[in-house]
């Protein structure tokens, strides 16, 4: 089990702010306020997260959205629920949808190609700048997860070069479009 410590209080998210997997416990809604449009396939997901901006169930591997409409996108600990394939479409879309010059943030984990155990799991302490969130998630694994491994699929896309800071197994990258 890994033990990942996010501060966002730092992090200013301007403009229109699309949030890729934003159910759950909402993070980014709580962050950035009613800016966000926070976006997950599974409905249920999105009924348990806060009642902060818009909610709507999507599919980020084709999302209904027009091109050009973001300044921001987000992927909170939501890429390490995906396959590749799913990874590689989900962010060929959160490029389409941003505007020229918007950013691609993403916080996730580093996971080796090999898990020892089937579940892999991540406790995760968020500080925003009026509370503190404790929470975790697990998954069952069959890929590793590297902050390379992201930026190259960036890059691929057509992102430009990703400001990366990876340490004690988190991932953190801003690219801009």
């Amino acid at each position: 089990m890994n033990n990942h410590q996010i501060d966002l209080r730092s992090i200013e998210l301007i403009g229109r702010i699309l949030d890729i997997g934003g159910g759950g416990e909402g993070i980014i809604s709580r962050h950035a306020g009613e800016r966000v449009i926070a976006i997950d396939r599974l409905k249920e997901e999105l009924e348990e997260s806060p009642d902060i901006g818009t909610k709507i169930v999507m599919d980020a591997t084709d999302m209904k959205f027009l091109d050009n409409t973001f300044d921001n996108a987000t992927c909170f600990y939501s890429l390490m629920f995906m396959n590749e394939k799913t990874v590689e479409k989900c962010l060929t879309e959160a490029y389409r949808v941003l505007k020229p010059g918007g950013f691609l943030w993403i916080w996730d984990t580093e996971i080796p190609d090999h898990v020892a155990e089937d579940i892999y799991v991540v406790q995760l302490g968020v500080t925003l700048a009026k509370e503190e969130i404790s929470t975790g998630y697990g998954i069952r694994w069959n890929r590793g997860q590297s902050a390379d491994y992201l930026s190259n699929i960036c890059t691929k896309i057509g992102f430009g070069q990703a400001k990366c800071d990876s340490s004690d197994e988190k991932i953190f990258m801003r690219i801009q479009k």
